[in-house]
C-alpha cells in the first residue's frame, strides 16, 4: 500500500469510528459501544458459530457491517442473509459497505414481520450485538422474539461485554429462560472493551 492509499484509509477509519462514537453519544443504551467490533474480533467470534450448515441467518444489531461483513463471506452462496439495524446513520454505512446484503433499518422486535415479509425460510442461526442486558424490563421480551423466530434446533449467539458473558452469569440466566444449553466463548481481548459470546440452542 502507497503511503497516499494508507492515510486514505486511515482517514476512513477515522471517519467510520467517529460516526459510530457519535450514535454512542446520541443514543448510547443503543449502540451499547463507542467503537466497532474489531475485525479480529468479530472473525474470532464467528470461528465459535457453525455458520457453513446455516440455511437462513439473522444479524441482530449490525451496526455499521464489522459481523456483516466477515458472516457474508462465511456463509455458503445459497445461504439468506438478513441484516437488522435500527440507526439510521449505521444502517446507510452498512448498505454501503455490504451492498448485497439484505439489510432492514428496523428493531430487533420486529423481526418475526421483517421474516414473514421477505418470505424467508426457516431461521436456524441468529447472531446478535444488541446490547440487550441493558434493556432493563424488555430483555425477555427480546430474547422471547429471537426465539419465536428461530426453528427448533437453531442456534443463538449473542456477543456482549465480556464481563456479562461469563458461563453462570446473569446474562447467561437469562438466556436459559428461552434457550437450552447455554455454553460461554473465549473473551475477545482485542476489542475495546474485551467481548465474549453466549452460544445457544432453540430446543
Amino acid at each position: 500500500m502507497s503511503r497516499m492509499d494508507h492515510a486514505g484509509a486511515t482517514a476512513h477509519r477515522r471517519r467510520e469510528h467517529g460516526q459510530f462514537a457519535g450514535e454512542f453519544v446520541r443514543h448510547p443504551v443503543r449502540a451499547g459501544a463507542v467503537m466497532e467490533t474489531a475485525t479480529d474480533c468479530a472473525a474470532g467470534f464467528l470461528d465459535e458459530v457453525c455458520v457453513a450448515g446455516a440455511r437462513t441467518v439473522v444479524e441482530l444489531g449490525a451496526g455499521s457491517g464489522a459481523i456483516t461483513a466477515e458472516l457474508a463471506a462465511r456463509l455458503p452462496e445459497s445461504s439468506r442473509l438478513l441484516a437488522v439495524e435500527v440507526s439510521p446513520a449505521l444502517t446507510a454505512r452498512l448498505r454501503d459497505r455490504c451492498p448485497d446484503v439484505d439489510v432492514a433499518c428496523a428493531s430487533a422486535f420486529d423481526l418475526p414481520d421483517l421474516v414473514r415479509a421477505r418470505d424467508l425460510p426457516p431461521v436456524d442461526l441468529i447472531v446478535c450485538s444488541v446490547p440487550w442486558t441493558l434493556m432493563g424490563e424488555q430483555r425477555d421480551r427480546f430474547l422471547s422474539t429471537a426465539r419465536a423466530t428461530l426453528t427448533d434446533g437453531g442456534t443463538f449467539s449473542t456477543l456482549l461485554v465480556a464481563h456479562r458473558a461469563r458461563e453462570r452469569g446473569e446474562a447467561a440466566t437469562w438466556v436459559g429462560r428461552h434457550f437450552s444449553d447455554v455454553g460461554a466463548g473465549r473473551v475477545l481481548w482485542g476489542n475495546l472493551p474485551p467481548l465474549r459470546a453466549l452460544h445457544s440452542s432453540a430446543a
